[in-house]
């Protein structure tokens, strides 16, 4: 759709516009809770104890109105916004929201909830997905085949045997208990997120010509280094993970590995799934990344909508460009520098980020194009 002044961006607008004001509302909401109930508050500023947030500077008193203001303000630029009014003063607001609830207050407790919740959900999943989709595919036994020589390998090596998955069930569980703090950060972000699509949204405008870079060829080329480059970024924190299955773990001593065998399965988990990430990585642009594989059940075949590929892609990226000085001060201050390189989260999201618009501006060049896969 060619945007040729506000007025044509309202629709597009008015559905941002009602996630920001949600998401306003239960800020307000989770103001109004800690105001009412101050012992309830999490994140209460500890000496020594720096989490590499915004949260550790702040009072714990000065944080409840701050959010319902915060709200009230989000409220009144989304009204404006689903009516397609003050767009300045939209931005404004978007920038500000991005800056402070996106870059600011999350720290690293958004990543490293996602991670764990792909370490734990991730294998189970993909298999169930395989083993769903590999009766219509025509490499579907050999996929499945591998799964269950990889389940027999770890069980008879005492990677992941009945002892071993029990002790992971207590650690899964003892992380859930204290998912809460983490999972408000995440909130916070996931608003930033909001209001940076909707700020983006309003700023759009047609009628100009389209900048070289953002065109499809020149979008290809560019996005396609971009892949490469973030497909790397994940290749040091998995390779790292994988050294847990030799004599001379990194990172961590061999003998509380083989006293914590948990542990060991947890860091492989962590690992493959960030390997898993490199290869989804690559979808960005691979022909399985626009059209569903052979061994995916129910969609096999169809087109890939953008957003199945945009919205996890932005996600992860703004995950790791959030984390990415955090995690830099948390490496410095423990002396220990080889974590800048197994997460190299300063490169890794921005690229992950550039992939993903590489691939929304391609796929949305060639959909206007007779004949092609994005075509109609």
């Amino acid at each position: 759709m060619e945007i040729t002044n506000w007025g044509d961006t309202r629709r597009g607008v008015a559905g941002r516009a009602v996630l920001a004001a949600a998401w306003s509302a239960l800020t307000i909401a989770l103001g109004l809770w800690w105001w009412l109930r101050p012992g309830s508050y999490p994140f209460a500023p500890v000496a020594g104890e720096p989490r590499g947030t915004l949260l550790d500077v702040v009072p714990a008193a000065a944080v409840p109105p701050v959010l319902v203001g915060a709200g009230l303000v989000g409220l009144g630029g989304a009204a404006l916004a689903g009516k397609g009014r003050a767009r300045g003063a939209v931005v404004v607001i978007a920038a500000v929201w991005v800056v402070v609830f996106g870059l600011a207050v999350p720290g690293v407790a958004p990543l490293t909830l996602t991670g764990y919740a792909m370490a734990m959900l991730g294998p189970p999943v993909l298999f169930a997905t395989v083993l769903a989709g590999a009766w219509r595919w025509r490499g579907g036994p050999a996929a499945v085949a591998v799964f269950v020589l990889v389940g027999v390998l770890a069980w008879s090596t005492g990677i992941a045997d009945a002892g071993v998955l029990g002790r992971y069930w207590v650690v899964v569980t003892g992380t859930l208990e204290k998912t809460v703090p983490p999972a408000i950060m995440l909130f916070f972000l996931v608003g930033a997120l909001v209001w940076a699509a909707l700020g983006v949204r309003a700023v759009q405008r047609g009628g100009d010509p389209a900048p070289g870079w953002t065109r499809p060829e020149a979008a290809a080329r560019w996005g396609r280094a971009a892949v490469v480059v973030a497909a790397a970024c994940a290749l040091p924190y998995g390779l790292h993970r994988l050294t847990w299955l030799t004599p001379w773990p990194v990172g961590v001593d061999a003998a509380e590995l083989a006293a914590h065998p948990e542990m060991r399965l947890h860091g492989l988990l962590l690992g493959g799934a960030a390997l898993a990430g490199a290869v989804l990585t690559t979808g960005l642009v691979a022909r399985w990344g626009e059209v569903w594989p052979r061994w995916m059940p129910v969609v096999r075949g169809r087109r890939v909508p953008l957003a199945a590929a945009v919205v996890p892609g932005t996600f992860v990226a703004a995950l790791f460009t959030v984390a990415a000085v955090p995690m830099a001060l948390i490496s410095i201050r423990s002396g220990e520098l080889w974590a800048l390189l197994v997460f190299p989260f300063p490169v890794w999201g921005p690229a992950l980020g550039l992939a993903v618009l590489g691939y929304v501006l391609r796929r949305r060049g060639e959909s206007a194009r007779p004949g092609t896969i994005g075509g109609s």
